[in-house]
């Protein structure tokens, strides 16, 4: 379905223009800036969609029209859209004239994005170009995208972990063989040392008592020599000092002294007591780190599974999805074409599957509106005509040009002053501002 008529009225910049494609080529809007070119393509957005323009009546007016006729084979329709200060009114009847119940929604039926601009698909960023290509094969990954996000994240997250974890790792020591499990108590090793010193102490003081002892007993020997009138009374008491010398002989005899070698080795053992938990605690924290670093990576590995078969299934919703030209591919860097990346592409490339993508979102009502035709060589140009020749689009053109030339529509202060560099009688503004009775629809 194409434009087949259309009509503007007091709307932006445009006074009153009239224009009925009668062929196949396309429609060339020209002039220079601010003298209405805009405005007409903006009144085929604002007559099909009620949207795209705030205060769209032309200064100075109190009302303002677009009629627009849309036609195939076997089908016409003919739409016009009323705007007052009071709001949009909308008319629309098919080709016997009668009207068409809940115009707006069916007219929401029939067009697709068909204020796509090629010219602007190719200025696009790469992924702004995939996520216009996926609206075009009507591909929906919001939820396959949030699913993959969600992987991601924890991925990302239990991956930070386990460099935490492996750097924690890698500074702890491994730890020798024979380092025992639990840590040693020090209070046994410290308790068999002081018994031991204990000995020591007791030897010591048993001998410094024997020594005196045997020294009493010389004394007293000596005494008992020169004291021959106490001989009993000295003879009492030395049995008394040798009784009690032979006790404590005995009890010297029975204290196994320890060797010097005794000392150091407990010594040594209450000093190794500290080395030997710190490397209990060393082999304990690496056991852990060893454990939890091998338990991060097994989750590492589920969220990449994950990963790969959310894009498997997307890479699977891409290769069947409906695509409008054959060797086109989207990917997460941006759209290819038999393999290379659309920046990479001849700028006549690009033109070709920029204009295939529009033409793929207009599959009803079949226009493609370009706003910057001026930044188009002859070459490009004659190729996007082709292509719409070849598909049965229609073109509209807008190009800044001061003057007018042999090809288009030349408009001058709101209205058409050439056509195909012929001067025209401009179209007698409509003054008429009631309002109609017909379907309002409101800004």
């Amino acid at each position: 379905m194409n434009i087949l008529h259309l009509s503007v009225s007091n709307l932006k910049k445009v006074s009153a223009i009239r224009i009925d494609p009668t062929t196949g080529k396309p429609i060339i809007l020209t002039g220079d800036n601010a003298n209405g070119k805009s405005s007409v393509l903006d009144a085929i957005f604002l007559a099909l969609k009620n949207e795209g323009l705030d205060d769209p009546i032309r200064h100075g007016r109190m009302s303002g029209s677009v009629q627009l006729t849309l036609g195939a084979e076997k089908m016409e329709y003919t739409l016009e859209r009323k705007l007052t200060k009071k709001g949009s009114y909308l008319t629309l009847t098919d080709v016997d004239g009668k009207p068409v119940q809940k115009a707006q929604t069916f007219l929401n039926g029939i067009i697709g994005n068909y204020a796509f601009d090629p010219l602007e698909f190719t200025k696009l960023k790469p992924k702004e170009q995939v996520e216009a290509l996926r609206t075009a094969a009507g591909l929906d990954f919001t939820d396959i995208d949030a699913e993959r996000a969600v992987a991601y994240n924890e991925r990302t997250s239990i991956t930070r972990a386990g460099k935490e974890l492996a750097a924690q790792l890698a500074g702890i020591p491994e730890p020798a063989a024979d380092v025992p499990e639990t840590e040693v108590s020090a209070s046994f090793l410290i308790e068999a040392l002081e018994g031991l010193k204990d000995k020591v102490r007791s030897k010591s003081t048993f001998r410094d008592q024997v020594d005196n002892l045997k020294e009493q007993v010389r004394i007293k020997r000596e005494r008992i020599q020169v004291l021959q009138f106490d001989l009993k009374a000295a003879i009492n008491a030395e049995q008394e000092l040798i009784v009690s010398m032979d006790a404590r002989t005995a009890a010297f005899d029975a204290i196994i002294e320890p060797t010097q070698e005794d000392l150091k080795i407990a010594a040594d053992a209450v000093n190794q007591i500290d080395v030997t938990n710190a490397a209990v605690r060393s082999a304990r924290q690496h056991r852990e780190a060893s454990a939890r670093l091998k338990d991060l990576r097994i989750q590492v590995a589920k969220h990449n599974r994950v990963i790969e078969l959310v894009d498997e299934r997307k890479a699977e919703a891409i290769k069947n999805a409906n695509l409008p030209l054959d060797g086109l591919e989207m990917t997460d860097d941006g759209i290819m074409f038999d393999g290379t990346f659309f920046k990479q592409l001849s700028t006549a490339e690009q033109i070709r599957v920029s204009t295939l993508v529009a033409m793929s979102q207009n599959p009803a009502l079949k226009i493609i509106i370009i706003r910057e035709g001026a930044l188009m060589n002859k070459e490009n140009l004659r190729l996007m005509v082709d292509l719409a020749t070849e598909r049965g689009y229609q073109l509209w053109i807008e190009k800044f040009q001061e003057e007018a030339s042999d090809i288009g529509f030349h408009i001058i202060d709101g209205a058409i002053a050439f056509e195909d560099g012929e001067a025209v009688e401009p179209i007698k503004e409509t003054t008429e501002d009631e309002t109609p009775n017909t379907e309002k629809v409101g800004f």
